[in-house]
């Protein structure tokens, strides 16, 4: 049986801007996304909290005993966590201390120096979900991988409490709890919203054996529209469209008599 254990794994995302990169390039820039900082949980967490609420507008209602509630919109969920560090060397897993990558380098050090583990892991965290970026002018998108949780936000608030320490004053344990609110950035959210509303422009990149027929009767549900989308994106030859070409299908007005 497989004694391996799914650790929670805190992720910062840089987000890149890919849109006038390279396919390698992009591919780069994606890579360095995904290997940028991880912080992995020493002790899984010991609670987590998904809050789900939506917001109404309650038009005041003079005289009358109550008021009829108006939908604005539903609210971005809000993801908490709880988790423990611990310096000690008490936490065990397989009867060994558990260890993460900063434990496993650190294990090669001096037993002195292994007791600045809890302020290392505190600083690996706040420097994936709190520290300013200089490059993007904000602090990082998060994503929150745990068994089947995966959840991408931005940190609300950190609260760190230290409640054990060395005769030297160096914390040796400490709870830890995040709180965030799920976000999406916009072009990945209008991107979402081209697939479904009529009203947005789309793009939409040539795959091997489509063409415009298919593609229009995909976005449109009709394929009558291939003239006006290949005199938009000027083709020469619709018949043969080459592989890779970026295609942009704009809105139509489809109660429009043709």
């Amino acid at each position: 049986m497989d004694s391996a254990i799914n650790k929670l794994r805190i992720i910062s995302l840089k987000v890149p801007d890919v849109s006038q990169a390279s396919g390698l390039q992009a591919a780069a820039s994606v890579m360095t996304t995904l290997t940028s900082t991880v912080f992995e949980a020493q002790i899984n967490p010991e609670q987590i909290s998904r809050n789900f609420s939506i917001k109404y507008h309650e038009p005041p209602a003079h005289g009358a005993a109550g008021s009829e509630f108006q939908f604005e919109k539903v609210n971005a969920e809000e993801l908490e966590l709880k988790f423990i560090l611990d310096g000690t060397g008490a936490v065990l897993q397989n009867d060994k201390p558990t260890i993460d990558a900063i434990g496993a380098l650190m294990s090669q050090l001096p037993a002195e120096a292994q007791q600045a583990y809890v302020p290392l892991k505190v600083m690996q965290l706040q420097a994936a979900v709190y520290d300013f970026n200089d490059e993007s002018h904000r602090t990082p998108f998060v994503l929150v991988e745990y068994g089947k949780l995966v959840f991408m936000g931005l940190l609300m608030n950190m609260g760190v409490s230290y409640n054990l320490f060395s005769p030297a004053g160096i914390p040796l344990r400490a709870e830890v709890t995040l709180k965030l609110k799920a976000h999406t950035p916009f072009k990945d959210s209008a991107a979402k919203l081209s697939l479904l509303s009529p009203d947005l422009t789309r793009h939409h990149t040539v795959l091997g054996g489509e063409n415009i027929l298919r593609i229009c009767d995909d976005i449109y549900q009709d394929e009558k529209y291939y003239l006006e989308i290949a005199a938009v994106n000027r083709l020469t030859n619709f018949r043969k469209l080459k592989l890779g070409t970026n295609l942009i299908f704009p809105p139509i007005d489809k109660s429009a008599k043709t």
